[in-house]
């Protein structure tokens, strides 16, 4: 009772505190509530706004090829600066820069063991086995050369190539945006896995010559490094440094021979997708009430596309003839060299996956070769839809370009690239493989070095 009845002054100043208190801490909260809201909402709308400028698709060829150009750098091919920009005028080449300098001395390596190559094939052992790695580090020397050649001239092709897409029908869905830089990343991947694992398969093949006859037992490290660079070490006394280089060297020229397929996929399916796109967009108005404006605009970008699929393949026409005609060499040799007994199981899977791999990438690189050229026909096709009352001497020459017009990229003016090239490579293989047959004496791979 005490305790309830109390000083009236102190109970009614303790209340009133209390209800201060009170107060207070409602207050607190209503304020803090929305400011956390606050604070969330704006991180909620940052967070969207970097992954939609990271992850957001503008549909060019710079933003397709990126990262084939990215991965190519890492192995001292195309120093050109800027290539992780989406855009083409950022790209820049310069003699002074550390990519430069890196493929520069690359190519001064792959030179140098070309060299000792020569020397060995002209000197020592002339047989089917060395003139294979002869022309093996031969072409890849040339095939470098060739990319700093287009490094040169890359720029300015990106950005002619950037105009051309500005004036084609927009991309209006974000999957067409991000069809094609999915497209070529699939392709980098799938290859550059498929090789990883052919050199992966071909350093455990080796194995079994470091463990049955190692040039150095005790010491399987340098004696695998020797075997990996042997032809060189004849001149040359071995070291561990020497040996880590040639290493080195061997893993950047086994890249550079599986890049140069996959960079004229690459050009080649981006060329394709361009003329489809004019194409698609052509097929949607067809049959709808057109001008001669707009086929006129339609024949504009089509010519643009075409002095485009020239000037891209005045640039890498080198690249494009290495690409082939080494593909072809060495499906000839693999396929001579299939009647040979294997010294190990080792041998045999790396031998046939190597075998299907080339095959395979041959096969799919000259059907996406083909495309452009299906690509820029398929126009024919589609003026069939016209219907006869908005036909007009436009369409009509338009027509005519088309089918008079052979586009395609070439091999140094050699041949063309057209879906009967598949034909024509495969009965050139036959050819040579019968040729090839008739002076094909070794019937078992050697188990073991002789000295």
């Amino acid at each position: 009772m005490a305790r309830t009845t109390g000083d009236p002054a102190k109970r009614h100043r303790c209340i009133a505190r209390i209800k201060f208190w009170r107060r207070s801490r409602v207050g607190s909260e209503v304020v803090s509530k929305p400011s956390r809201r606050f604070q969330l909402s704006q991180i909620r709308a940052w967070l969207l706004r970097i992954r939609k400028e990271d992850y957001k698709y503008i549909g060019s060829f710079q933003e397709a090829i990126k990262p084939v150009l990215i991965i190519a750098q890492i192995f001292a091919l195309m120093p050109v600066r800027g290539v992780s920009s989406k855009f083409a005028e950022d790209l820049t080449f310069t003699w002074f820069g550390i990519r430069t300098y890196y493929a520069l001395v690359t190519i001064l390596c792959f030179g140098v063991t070309s060299g000792y190559l020569v020397a060995y094939v002209t000197n020592v052992s002339f047989n089917f086995d060395s003139v294979e790695t002869l022309i093996f580090y031969l072409s890849i020397f040339l095939i470098s050369l060739s990319f700093l050649q287009l490094a040169r001239k890359w720029p300015a092709l990106a950005q002619e190539w950037q105009l051309v897409e500005a004036k084609l029908p927009p991309l209006k869905s974000p999957k067409e945006r991000r069809s094609l830089a999915q497209h070529i990343k699939i392709i980098t991947i799938v290859a550059t896995t498929c090789s990883l694992v052919e050199h992966i398969m071909s350093m455990l093949s080796m194995g079994y010559y470091v463990n049955s006859c190692p040039r150095w037992p005790g010491h399987p490290i340098d004696s695998f490094l020797y075997l990996n660079y042997s032809t060189v070490f004849y001149f040359v006394d071995y070291t561990h440094f020497l040996g880590l280089l040639g290493k080195v060297v061997n893993v950047l020229s086994t890249f550079a021979w599986n890049f140069n397929d996959i960079f004229v996929m690459a050009v080649s399916v981006a060329l394709a997708a361009r003329f489809r796109q004019l194409n698609d967009y052509m097929m949607r108005e067809a049959r709808l009430p057109t001008s001669v404006d707009f086929w006129m605009q339609c024949r504009v970008n089509f010519r643009n596309l075409c002095k485009l699929c020239e000037e891209v393949d005045d640039a890498i026409s080198t690249i494009t003839l290495l690409c082939f005609s080494n593909n072809l060499y060495f499906i000839c040799g693999k396929i001579l060299k299939s009647m040979q007994a294997k010294p190990s199981i080792l041998h045999t899977l790396y031998f046939w996956f190597s075998l299907s791999y080339l095959l395979g990438r041959t096969l799919i690189l000259s059907l996406y070769s083909s495309s452009i050229n299906d690509e820029s026909k398929r126009p024919l096709v589609i003026f069939r839809l016209v219907p006869r009352e908005f036909w007009c001497d436009e369409l009509k020459r338009f027509s005519e370009e088309v089918q008079m017009d052979n586009v395609a990229l070439t091999g140094m003016k050699f041949f063309r690239l057209t879906r009967g090239v598949v034909i024509s490579v495969a009965g050139t293989i036959v050819t040579y493989e019968l040729i090839l047959l008739q002076f094909n004496g070794e019937e078992k791979v050697a188990g073991c070095f002789e000295s």
